[in-house]
């Protein structure tokens, strides 16, 4: 049975990835973890855990001996700090993978990216697919994601080892970064803020189907070599989104500010503070998500790989739901 290697397996993705793995029994799967405290969840599992670093090259050392597929998925997930920060993360940290990877004669190799720099693709003669050149904004997250698939693409083709990238919208599901923010911002003030209205599509994906257009790129040849955004059919605001998880607990959110306004304040918060190492109270990165045209087209991951939504917005918010209800202490409700 081949194996594959799942970096950041204790994350939302990894392990939502990892189960699916164990369900279908097609892998026999080793997965990276940073925290020890993460580990739990796959007590008595048959999976590898291994504890490593992905931004020490020591630590990875052998890593990917043994595995044909590497799905790396580990990230920094916060919206803020420095460029360094993120390019240490996201460009170094994917590089020593992929070095790893060429050791070992991985055969192909997943860079999960980001869907962050599908905001600044231009959409007035219609949605933009995965042929369309990303363009860097100065908004480090995104920037550090675009320089890091070039150079999955490039040492790819150097090394013979086949590449997948996948771009996925805004994952949510159980403690999901889009679930736990704004139950968590309700307790400060302003609280929760919408921009422009929260008209904007929210660009959705429910983590399980997001797993399973990762397990159809692992498991078919056509997806080599090849870009794919992944986005649920739901045609959620992000108005509805939030305030149906806030709902959960009772509470609504009106507040708005306009994205022409509130982008410029957060700019100069971030440029001031995150040398400093404080974290801004909003961040130029979350605005431009919530407060721009993000759509795009996913025909391509159906036509090729067969891919489409499987757990509808309903059961997305059901899932959703009961992990709020079982958490409500931890969450301050």
């Amino acid at each position: 049975m081949d194996k594959v290697l799942i970096t950041g397996i204790s994350g939302l993705i990894g392990n939502h990835l990892a189960e699916l793995v164990l369900e279908r029994g097609t892998f026999a799967i080793r997965g990276q973890y940073f925290s020890a405290r993460n580990k739990d969840m796959f007590a008595g599992m048959p999976v590898e855990m291994v504890q490593a670093d992905i931004c020490n090259p020591q630590e990875l050392q052998g890593i990917c001996d043994g595995c044909q597929v590497v799905v790396h998925s580990a990230a920094r997930v916060i919206d803020h700090g420095t460029k360094k920060d993120f390019y240490l993360a996201h460009v170094d940290a994917t590089h020593f993978m992929l070095e790893e990877a060429a050791k070992s004669k991985v055969q192909h190799f997943i860079y999960i990216s980001s869907f962050g720099p599908a905001t600044y693709l231009d959409r007035t003669n219609g949605l933009p697919d995965e042929t369309v050149p990303l363009k860097m904004s100065g908004v480090h997250y995104d920037d550090a994601k675009i320089v890091a698939e070039n150079m999955v693409k490039t040492f790819c083709a150097e090394h013979d080892m086949h590449f997948t990238i996948i771009r996925p919208g805004a994952v949510i599901g159980p403690d999901s970064v889009w679930v736990r923010e704004p139950l968590l911002r309700m307790h400060k003030a302003p609280g929760v803020a919408l921009i422009n209205g929260g008209v904007a599509d929210a660009c959705l994906i429910d983590v399980r189907n997001m797993a399973d257009g990762i397990y159809r790129t692992m498991t078919n040849e056509v997806a080599h070599g090849q870009t794919y955004f992944f986005v649920d059919d739901y045609g959620v605001n992000w108005k509805t989104f939030i305030n149906d998880v806030l709902g959960i607990v009772g509470k609504e959110t009106t507040l708005s500010f306009p994205k022409a306004i509130i982008l410029p304040i957060a700019q100069l918060l971030n440029f001031i503070l995150t040398p400093l190492g404080k974290k801004p109270p909003f961040s130029p990165k979350a605005i431009m998500a919530l407060g721009s045209d993000r759509r795009v087209s996913t025909e391509k991951a159906k036509r090729e790989l067969g891919w489409k939504t499987i757990y509808s917005y309903k059961e997305s918010m059901d899932n959703i739901t009961r992990w709020v209800v079982a958490n409500k202490e931890k969450l301050g409700y």
